[in-house]
């Protein structure tokens, strides 16, 4: 078995330290939706199983899946936590390398008591961490960093015999079920240029050969959560995709959060589609989604959630639906969203904080600034007026604010975001796609 073998012998053999060994955890890695940090320097294999154990313990009886993403820690850690696990007498079913909606999915399909993922998403490679999903009857829950310290402090670290390992390949099985949703028909070409984990071109491949050589592009990132859409090198952006995916194929409800295109509501309403407003973020999205019911959700990140996957992510379904809507009409993505293009929007800008006060305070200011406007705190700040609006909010991942404004000319366009930057004490350096 090679290295990953000999990390499990030697993780593996040390379950006494759970009581007896030093642990190294810095309380700044649980975040909003999850665990996250540098390995070795915030945390450490001993925090690893010990969450193992605590997390077996707190979810209580009954299988507990483990997946994790391909950078090179995540054996390791992997391997600590399920140690953890089987010492707190988990039946711990280890699915491998694989992306995080293949995880989520694994939980409902093998009907586990919930699961841990070890991954720390699009952050660099040195970083990793734990997103822990709970399984509540026929609902899946995100657990968020804030629970996960309760459960980490509150629980202790029992020792139960029982424990054991199953080891399984949940690839075929997945698959099956993105063609089932997607009414894709077995050995069709995909003709995408594709830029994906290979836990998602293995599901891919298996429902057809991919062709690279063409003009649409798919890139999803490292833990395969977020997909984004390119044509002919142009990015499309995602609240588009969610309103051509909610017209093309009569999908309703529909969830999405604060930062949307107006030109999205105002097409909505005009077709009677309802539609529900989400912070930013999974734990609040598939909240959502499960309490509206609805069929697609988004977010302008890139993430894309599904009814028939729980209310979680799919990329793979995301692709084979805009695929299948390039295909039967004949025209470029491009050209299908062409009409959506009405107004000018801009990229996402990043405004350093130091602290939450600070963020508070800050926006306090543009609340006072613009205390004629139609104002929204469903997340953040959003100061809506009849021919521009704009929405700030706290990064709940990195010590920043969030800008988006959009506008009916680029003039405007430019003026606001200008305005917003110097109300908000903003540098002339930093902005994120």
């Amino acid at each position: 078995m090679g290295r990953r073998g000999s990390t499990r012998k030697r993780i593996l053999g040390s379950a006494f330290s759970l009581y007896t060994d030093e642990v190294k955890v810095n309380p700044e890695i649980f975040r909003a939706y999850d665990i996250r940090g540098e390995y070795g320097v915030d945390f450490d294999a001993v925090f690893a199983q010990r969450c193992g154990s605590t997390f077996a313990a707190w979810l209580r009886a009954g299988p507990l899946i483990v997946g994790r993403d391909a950078r090179s820690s995540s054996d390791e850690i992997a391997y600590a936590l399920i140690d953890g696990a089987v010492h707190a007498g988990a039946h711990v079913i280890d699915i491998g390398v694989v992306s995080t909606p293949q995880f989520t999915w694994a939980i409902r399909a093998v009907d586990a008591v919930g699961g841990v993922m070890v991954t720390a998403s699009h952050n660099p490679g040195r970083m990793n961490g734990f997103k822990v999903i709970a399984r509540r009857g026929e609902a899946l829950e995100v657990v968020g960093g804030h629970m996960l310290r309760q459960v980490c402090d509150s629980h202790d670290h029992p020792h139960r015999t029982g424990g054991d390992i199953e080891h399984r390949d949940i690839i075929p099985a997945y698959a099956d079920a993105v063609a089932y949703a997607a009414r894709w028909s077995g050995g069709l070409a995909l003709q995408v240029a594709l830029d994906a984990p290979d836990a998602v071109r293995r599901v891919l491949e298996r429902l057809g050969p991919i062709a690279p050589d063409h003009r649409l592009a798919a890139r999803c990132d490292a833990d395969g959560d977020r997909i984004e859409f390119f044509d002919e090198g142009v990015p499309v952006p995602a609240d588009l995709l969610v309103l051509l995916m909610t017209e093309q194929l009569g999908l309703h409800p529909v969830v999405f959060d604060g930062r949307f295109s107006r030109t999205v509501r105002e097409r909505l309403n005009a077709r009677s589609v309802p539609y529900f407003i989400s912070r930013v973020g999974r734990l609040y999205l598939s909240l959502a989604m499960r309490h509206t019911g609805a069929a697609l959700g988004g977010e302008l990140s890139g993430h894309f959630y599904w009814r028939e996957f729980g209310g979680m992510e799919s990329p793979e379904l995301t692709l084979l639906r805009v695929y299948g809507i390039v295909q039967q009409s004949g025209r470029s993505l491009q050209e299908l969203i062409a009409p959506y293009r009405i107004r000018q929007k801009s990229d996402e800008v990043s405004i350093p904080i130091r602290d939450a006060k600070d963020a508070d305070a800050r926006i306090r200011i543009l609340a006072e600034r613009f205390a004629d406007a139609k104002l929204s705190r469903v997340d953040g700040l959003t100061v809506e007026y009849a021919d521009w609006w704009g929405n700030v909010r706290r990064s709940n991942t990195e010590p920043v604010l969030r800008l988006v404004v959009e506008a009916d000319t680029k003039d405007l366009l430019d003026q606001k975001v200008a305005e917003f930057r110097a109300l908000l004490g903003a540098s002339e350096k930093k902005e994120s796609p």
